[in-house]
């Protein structure tokens, strides 16, 4: 803010300043002496009246500048921070704050070309919370909404750093595993079964029956992998998974399918 008016003072100064010395470079050179005592007693008060009222100008020009400028910087940061929030929101589902179908099924279709190209392994995971309607029938949706995030956190915490996991819809959840063969990915799946079975989610609402008293659940997990079929697109991966989780959920529930 202080640059601007800063800049028109030096500016304002230059104007009578840079008049003085243009005047006394085209007086005679044998009377600049005489020109020079003679300018600053007649024209002494226009030089000052020429002095205060340019730089006045300028100061007031400068700080006019400072003031848009500072506000267009503004506006385009909070301009930025808009679009990349909005960007965020695009690729996330809003209540669990992991990544959302859309982005799911567009990275699936990117990791399957890129195993391609490069003669790597590919598998999903599709997880479905076992039971989740009775949490809801019991306790609520809004205490049925904490337990899909605190799971979401749980799974998050126990896949691989370059794995990409989103929910798919409801109380499913998919995870993508770059670089995952099957055994790969069996040994991620149970760890996230183990960790989501071992977690205890309490609802400590006043006024419910439940209140206070821990919810465990657990997650039925189907796998597939891009090797066992290289032909098959997203859909169709994701389709072998869904088969898997589904033989999952007869066999029992809490356990993984391949």
């Amino acid at each position: 803010d202080v640059l601007y008016p800063c800049v028109g003072f030096i500016l304002g100064l230059g104007s009578p300043a840079g008049a003085f010395i243009l005047r006394f470079w085209l007086a005679a050179p044998l009377l600049k002496s005489l020109w020079l005592r003679s300018e600053l007693s007649y024209n002494l008060v226009f030089y000052l009246y020429m002095g205060i009222g340019t730089v006045t100008a300028f100061v007031i020009f400068g700080y006019s500048l400072g003031v848009l400028s500072e506000g267009q910087r503004v506006h385009n940061k909070n301009l930025r921070r808009r679009v990349d929030e909005l960007r965020i929101k695009s690729v996330t589902d809003g209540l669990t704050g992991v990544f959302s179908h859309a982005y799911l099924q567009e990275n699936l279709q990117l990791e399957i070309q890129r195993s391609r190209r490069h003669a790597r392994a590919l598998s999903v995971m599709i997880l479905d919370l076992d039971d989740f309607k009775k949490v809801n029938d019991t306790h609520g949706h809004l205490f049925g909404d904490r337990v899909l995030k605190e799971v979401a956190e749980t799974v998050n915490m126990n896949v691989r750093q370059e794995d990409v996991f989103g929910r798919y819809g409801g109380e499913e959840f998919m995870v993508i595993m770059p670089a995952a063969d099957m055994a790969t990915a069996q040994r991620v799946a149970e760890r996230v079964r183990r960790a989501v079975a071992r977690a205890a989610i309490v609802d400590r609402r006043v006024g419910f029956q439940a209140s206070g008293e821990p919810v465990h659940m657990t997650v039925s997990i189907g796998l597939a992998s891009l090797a066992d079929s290289p032909e098959d697109d997203g859909l169709a991966l994701i389709h072998r998974a869904d088969r898997c989780l589904y033989r999952a959920k007869k066999l029992g529930k809490n356990r993984v399918c391949s």
